[in-house]
Order: structure tokens, then C-alpha cells, then sequence
């Protein structure tokens, strides 16, 4: 019985090895067909203009779309616009009892695109630069709030911070960690990201290969980038752009344009993604010049402009109509839920006689000349001139309108989607903020949006953000025509795309072809 029942034991774990030699076998190749069936494949994508590689100075909807390829970031934010621990380069974050110190543990083993492992030095070195004036970053107000910040291990970064800050986390959001050893910023994109930069030429376009060393997997545990690499290809003129997806010269286009948006109902080959954003185009006026200076003609132009119109004109529809402040109602409880601003052409000339220009009012507009921009700008002169007012229209390339654009009197400029509405008054409308290009300052304003940075009980910030509308709605330098909600664009066998609250943030890094 003993000899029987050693044999059959050794029998049975003959069997046992066999059979687990041959899901072993077998492993590997569903593997394999997984990964064929994902990874693989260059992905064309047309973008707007780019200038620039280096993080720091990114300028262009084009800049940050290129730059969101092969950056990662210290705190990721997700398609919501809130943080991601999963996707962020630090695995984890606290602050202290006074709400003011935040500690950020960094992962281990995340590789710069040469082999160079990123450590807290990257980090600090990444974001002193981001508040350092001598630099000249648009982003020193924006971080003006950070005393020091300090580095006790190659894998620990604390931020000291000078107030409480609720929306700090999404303050870091978005910022490429740069090599803090690298000499040329400039040309040399050394970064952590999925993508690494092969080529760049600023007029046509941005060649990038796949991280193999990249830190990230899918929830599988298979390595990510899917794809192979990309191609991002400068056709800034969104129309252009729709018609190399439908020739099939690219396979993803961002915004793409409202006039464009019935096509897909008859085109079976091409998908639509959408969702609402804070993405606007606001007509600025500089209030310290004249005759913008007077509130009761940007009243006047207000009264004037027929939104609705505005909106179906340049939008098709596309979107919601604006109350003349940068807070759309993408950010939930921040967003007042006001009656839309009043159209009266007869209250518009009234007001614009008590300002001494009882006989009309000429003005220059300047404009990017792709849309919704120029056909906003032709919409609004035909607008204006119900009111007495004349208005000769200034179409110039989009990167020539970024040079200039801050000296402009009057312009219509493309305000993309912020994480958070605090952005919008830190960059563009306190007391010189260095993108304020209505050269706007209101003491209230100031004030309001300095509480707002601070106050950490929630209800209490929607409070603030109530009030901050309301001072742009009876006196603020914009006329915000309306909300366009975000849009993408791409081939049908571009699979993964997930839509995201900041338009050009969509998460690349799993997307692939079905090719």
C-alpha cells in the first residue's frame, strides 16, 4: 500500500507539474496577444501653434498640448479637475495642524528620459524657478505664496507656504518637473514623461518615441505608453484641421470647430468627444486707457452685445452663454447661477452719451484670425454698430497676437480650461498680475481674490467666488459672449480617449489604435 500510494503521488505531481508548465506556457502568449492588441503604432495629432520646449515659458494652446506628452507632473490632475494619486509623480501628500506646510513623498525610480533618476532636487529646483522673478515665468504671483522649499531626502519635498492655500495641490498640477542638471532648457526637452521629444520644429512639428523606461502601468500590469509615438502635427486652423482627420492625414484633432460638429452624424469613421469647460474668448478692454477707462461705456458695450447671437454665429450653439466673468458653470458651486446679462441697445446709447460720445464711437479690435476669434470679432462689429459704435477688425497670426497681445486696447483672446476659477484672477485680473491684459485694478477685486487663496472652509469660498462675479458683472473690463463646451475630434480606431476639464490635457499615455 505504501509503494502504491508513493507512485501515485509522484504520478500526481507529475501531472501537477504539467499542468502548471503549461499555464505557464500559455501565460506569456495571452500576454502577448494583450500587448499586440494595444501597444503599438504612431498616433498624428494636429496641434495649434508651439514656440516653446521649455515648461517654464510655455505660451500657446499648442505649447501645453505638445508639453503634456512628454511631461509628468509632481500632482496629476484627473479628467474632473481634481488630484490623482495614481497618476502623480509624488505617491503621496500632507500638510501640517496650520495647514500650511505640505509634505510630498516622491516615487522611487522615475527616470528623466536620458537615465538620470529624479529625485526632490529636480523638484525644488523645477519649482523655484517657476517663482523666481529674476526667471521671469508668468507663474511668479501665481506662487508667490511659497517661502521655502526644502528637500530632507533624495525622496521627500516639503512646501512651506505663507497662508493657507485650499487649491494649492492644483496649483502644482500641470507643472513639468524639469532636470535641475540641465544646461539648455531651451532645446533640450529632458523630461519624466511617456513620450520622449525626437524633434522639434516650432512652424510644423513635434516627433516623439515612446518612454521604454516609463514608471507607469496599466491596471493589467502591462507597460505603458500603448503607443508607439507621436506626431503632432501645427495646423492651427481648426477647419484645416478637420479636413486632414476626414483625408486621414491625422488621427486626433483638438477643437475641433462648431460649424464642423454636424459632419459627425454623417461621418461613421470619425468620433466627437465632449464635455463642458471653462474654455472662453473673452472681448477685453484696457480699462486704464480710454475711453475704456469709463465703466458706463463698458456698460454700454455690454448692454450692446447680443450674446445668443454670439453664440450660435461663432459656436453654433456649442456651448452656454457667459455673464462676463472667467467662472464658468463647469466649476459647480463657484459658478453664480445669474440671470444672462442684459441686451439693450437703447440703454447702450444712453450710456454711452452720458460718457460724451452722444455721436459714435470708433475703436480697433485685434483678434487672432482663426476661429471662433475672428468670426466673434465680425459678429460683434455688426453688434456695434446698433449702438453707434464702429469697429474696424485687426486679424494677425496667433503667434504674432501673443507677442503683443497684452498692449492691445481692445482684443479677443482664448482662455483655455483652469483646474480651479483662482487662476483665472491670480494670472489675468488682480493689480498686476503678469497676464492682465485689461490692465485692470479694482482695490474689491484684489481683495476678494486674496481671500479666496486663503479660505479654506469650502462654503465660505463660494461665497467669495459669488461676489468676485458679481464685481465683474457691474464693472469688469470683459464682455464673455459665452462658454464654449470642450471638444475633440478623432478616426474611430483611436481608442482610450477619456475627456478631460483643461482641453488640453488629455491623458495620452493610454491611449491606443485598433488598427
Amino acid at each position: 500500500m505504501n509503494k502504491r500510494f508513493t507512485i501515485l503521488i509522484a504520478v500526481l505531481l507529475l501531472l501537477s507539474f504539467a499542468m502548471f508548465s503549461c499555464s505557464s506556457n500559455d501565460a506569456p502568449e495571452e500576454d502577448a496577444d494583450q500587448l499586440s492588441a494595444k501597444h503599438g503604432g504612431t498616433l498624428r495629432v494636429a496641434i495649434d501653434t508651439t514656440t516653446a520646449l521649455d515648461p517654464t515659458f510655455l505660451t500657446t494652446s499648442g505649447d501645453n498640448q505638445a508639453a503634456a506628452m512628454w511631461n509628468d507632473y509632481l500632482v496629476f490632475c484627473d479628467e474632473e479637475g481634481r488630484p490623482d494619486g495614481e497618476r502623480s509623480l509624488a505617491e503621496s501628500w500632507d500638510y501640517d495642524e496650520e495647514e500650511n506646510t505640505w509634505t510630498f513623498k516622491l516615487r522611487d525610480n522615475v527616470l528623466f528620459h536620458d537615465g538620470k533618476e529624479m529625485t526632490s532636487r529636480d523638484v525644488k529646483y523645477t519649482f523655484d524657478r517657476l517663482r523666481d522673478p529674476d526667471v521671469g515665468a508668468k507663474t511668479v504671483e501665481l506662487f508667490a505664496n511659497i517661502v521655502d522649499i526644502t528637500t530632507p531626502d533624495d525622496l521627500t519635498v516639503v512646501f512651506e507656504l505663507k497662508e493657507t492655500n485650499p487649491e494649492f495641490l492644483l496649483d502644482l498640477a500641470d507643472r513639468g518637473i524639469v532636470d535641475a542638471d540641465n544646461t539648455d532648457l531651451e532645446t533640450n526637452a529632458n523630461g519624466v514623461g511617456a513620450f520622449m521629444v525626437e524633434s522639434f520644429s516650432p512652424e510644423d512639428r513635434v516627433v516623439l518615441t515612446r518612454n521604454p523606461n516609463y514608471w507607469r502601468d496599466d491596471d493589467e500590469g502591462n507597460p505603458l505608453p500603448y503607443l508607439d509615438g507621436l506626431e503632432l502635427i501645427v495646423i492651427p486652423d481648426k477647419a484645416s484641421a478637420m479636413e486632414a482627420l476626414r483625408g486621414g492625414q491625422v488621427d486626433f484633432v483638438y477643437e475641433p470647430p462648431a460649424e464642423s460638429l454636424e459632419m459627425f452624424e454623417t461621418e461613421p469613421d470619425l468620433v466627437l468627444y465632449t464635455k463642458p469647460s471653462a474654455t472662453h474668448y473673452p472681448i477685453r478692454m484696457r480699462a486704464d486707457v480710454a475711453p475704456f477707462d469709463d465703466v458706463r461705456v463698458r456698460q454700454a458695450l455690454k448692454l450692446g452685445t447680443d450674446r445668443q447671437g454670439i453664440l450660435e454665429a461663432a459656436f453654433e450653439g456649442f456651448g452656454v452663454i457667459g455673464l462676463d466673468t472667467p467662472i464658468s458653470p463647469a466649476y459647480g458651486d463657484y459658478y453664480l447661477d445669474a440671470p444672462e446679462p442684459e441686451y439693450n441697445v437703447e440703454k447702450a446709447k444712453e450710456l454711452l452719451a452720458e460718457a460724451g460720445y452722444a455721436d459714435g464711437l470708433e475703436l480697433t479690435i485685434h483678434s487672432p484670425e482663426v476661429r471662433p476669434n475672428s468670426a466673434i470679432a465680425v459678429m460683434w462689429k455688426e453688434q456695434m454698430k446698433e449702438i453707434g459704435v464702429d469697429v474696424d477688425i485687426q486679424l494677425v497670426p496667433g503667434d504674432i497676437y501673443y507677442v503683443n497681445w497684452l498692449d492691445y486696447d481692445l482684443g479677443i483672446t482664448d482662455w483655455g480650461s483652469r483646474t480651479h476659477p483662482g487662476i483665472f484672477l491670480q494670472q489675468a485680473y488682480i493689480t498686476g498680475a503678469l497676464w492682465n491684459e485689461t490692465h485692470w485694478s479694482d482695490p474689491e477685486l484684489d481683495e476678494v481674490a486674496a481671500k479666496i487663496a486663503v479660505e479654506m472652509d469650502f462654503d465660505e469660498r463660494v461665497k467669495l467666488y459669488n461676489r468676485a462675479q458679481e464685481i465683474f458683472m457691474e464693472r469688469g473690463p470683459i464682455i464673455v459672449p459665452a462658454f464654449k463646451h470642450s471638444a475633440w475630434a478623432s478616426s474611430k480606431d483611436v481608442k482610450g480617449i477619456k475627456e478631460h476639464i483643461v482641453e488640453v490635457s488629455v491623458d495620452f499615455r493610454s491611449v491606443y489604435l485598433e488598427r
